[in-house]
């Protein structure tokens, strides 16, 4: 049976994450996530890329090139439910990349990136681009805040720093900074384009730019003996463009290495960038280009496939050559910033009007001695109380835990966890704030891991769904409460939970649906998986 199943060309989502598309080649395939079922197919050749428009009918669609009629360079704009084609455009190389949304549809070349208007394919720009084969480009589904993002060509730096220096902990941009003279004239052709694609402008000359050699910009020889000590070469930027406007917005200065994964949040507010390396995630904010976020995805390097925000901005989701995928959490006391806040001191309570409210203990000195016993005693009594329903809230909030995934190596690596916020919480009431956050690095709210034998080769990319009720006595032998408290237990055994779905497809033509819990993180659940290809 496996001989006889297509081979898998591309698999995506749609915008928000509601419907899947996969390209074999024998035809492509959409799918409902929920409740899952297919519906719609066409076996008509193989097709590389097939776009959604949400969970419209309409879909831009690329074949392989195993028939004349389907070469890589055409795009086909269809109808599913009429059946039929819209429009054809032929480009003059291979298309890597198509994004839509509700105002514009994007077309990603090698070399070239082409802006329409959906309405009526009308050709609005032309932009000029550093060879980018992997065709790394991310555009917000929001039709407000109408961005497209990409890697901006690599530049050399000038500077006494030394080359292993990073930039984990620069920020760089601006409010309404501008694209320098270099940058503008030899990336972005500011002429909008005709009616069609030949109407396409000429890319710029390097004049300003130096000599590209195998797609790494270099300097000129007596540039380079000049500047060889102290030259830095940085290829980890990415360009903001307004869609809306059809002008780039500003650069930033994302990373050290070249650009992997790009990702731009639901409402267009929030850019996620991720490097060659892949240990460090970082998350940006397109009005002002400042660096809001750092996560920390591993110590070791690896390749980062995709990434995906929640709706509602809380998560960020990352998958990459492994088979685990984490998820952060973006809170908002773990935004990034230079502020520092002043903490009042606790020896006295302030109440609604301002003013000092005396302090227990003077309050106690001033009555008598059998009083003082009598309230220390039930001052006591309360406290113990507090303590013990302390103990019952953080066990029931402690990370959920797969019982397929308690190996001795998670075991100890979440003990020195803990450990290590333990003196963190320790340090953070000695250090300023800026040093103390600097002690426990931001890594993962959760994870899961994909139950594949083999992952070499294997891609995967996520979608974050919207909170759903779980009826645990459904899932016995996944929400198992046997470690928490009687009462704990009794409140949960039978009860609704409110879980956030978490939706892996992988290039095998597999879809994963699992669930997280929204506050206490920890393992993801699996529900349930499909095999695309048979269904």
């Amino acid at each position: 049976m496996p001989d006889t199943l297509p081979v898998v060309n591309l698999i995506n989502f749609n915008q928000d994450g509601t419907c899947i598309s996969i390209g074999t080649s024998s035809g492509f395939k959409i799918f409902n996530c929920e409740p899952f079922g297919k519906f719609y197919s066409e076996d008509s050749g193989g097709y590389g890329m097939v776009e959604m428009l949400f969970s419209t009918s309409l879909l831009a669609i690329v074949g392989i090139g195993d028939q004349p009629a389907m070469s890589p360079r055409r795009l086909r704009i269809i109808n599913t439910k009429k059946h039929s084609v819209i429009c054809e455009v032929t480009f003059p190389t291979s298309i890597l990349s198509v994004k839509m949304n509700r105002s514009r549809l994007v077309v990603l070349l090698k070399e070239q990136i082409y802006i329409y208007d959906i309405s009526n394919m009308r050709l609005l720009h032309t932009i000029d681009t550093n060879p980018n084969p992997q065709g790394i480009v991310a555009m917000s589904p929001s039709t407000e805040n109408c961005y497209l993002v990409y890697p901006s060509p690599p530049k050399v730096i000038n500077s006494e720093i030394k080359q292993n220096v990073t930039t984990n902990n620069i920020n760089v941009t601006t409010v309404g900074s501008k694209l320098s003279d270099d940058i503008t004239q030899s990336v972005i052709s500011q002429r909008a384009g005709g009616p069609g694609v030949e109407s396409s402008s000429t890319p710029v000359g390097n004049s300003t730019l130096n000599v590209t050699r195998g797609g790494i910009t270099v300097p000129d020889k007596a540039q380079t003996a000049k500047n060889e000590h102290n030259s830095i070469m940085k290829n980890g930027d990415v360009i903001l463009f307004n869609l809306k406007t059809l002008q780039p917005t500003m650069v930033i200065e994302a990373h050290k290495g070249e650009i992997a994964a790009l990702a731009l949040s639901f409402d267009g507010t929030l850019l996620a960038t991720a490097s060659e390396k892949g240990t460090i995630i970082r998350v940006f904010n397109v009005e002002t280009g400042m660096k809001i976020y750092q996560f920390r995805r591993g110590t070791y390097p690896t390749r980062i496939h995709s990434m995906c925000f929640s709706s509602d901005n809380q998560f960020l989701a990352v998958t990459c050559s492994t088979k685990t995928i984490h998820i952060f959490k973006l809170r908002k006391d773990d935004i990034i910033t230079d502020a520092h806040e002043t903490h009042e001191s606790d020896n006295s309570i302030i109440d609604d009007n301002g003013s000092d409210v005396v302090s227990t203990t003077t309050r106690n000195a001033d009555i008598g001695n059998e009083d003082v016993e009598a309230d220390l005693e039930t001052e006591a009594a309360l406290v113990e109380a507090e303590t013990n329903n302390m103990v019952l809230l953080e066990r029931s909030r402690e990370p959920y835990v797969d019982a397929s995934r308690r190996t001795v190596a998670r075991m100890i690596r979440k003990s020195s966890q803990k450990l290590s916020r333990q003196a963190a919480k320790t340090l953070e009431q000695l250090l300023p704030i800026k040093v103390s956050s600097l002690l426990e690095p931001s890594r993962h709210f959760a994870s899961l891991k994909l139950p594949i034998d083999n992952n070499a080769g294997v891609k995967s990319m996520t979608a974050i769904g919207e909170l759903i009720d779980v009826d645990t006595s459904e899932y016995p032998e996944l929400f198992d409460f046997s470690d928490e408290s009687s009462s704990i237990k009794s409140t949960k055994s039978a009860s609704l939970v409110k879980m956030l779905p978490i939706r892996v497809i992988t290039s095998e033509g597999y879809l994963y649906n699992y669930v997280l819990d929204p506050e206490r993180g920890g393992d993801c659940l699996l529900l349930s998986q499909y095999s695309l290809l048979l269904a």
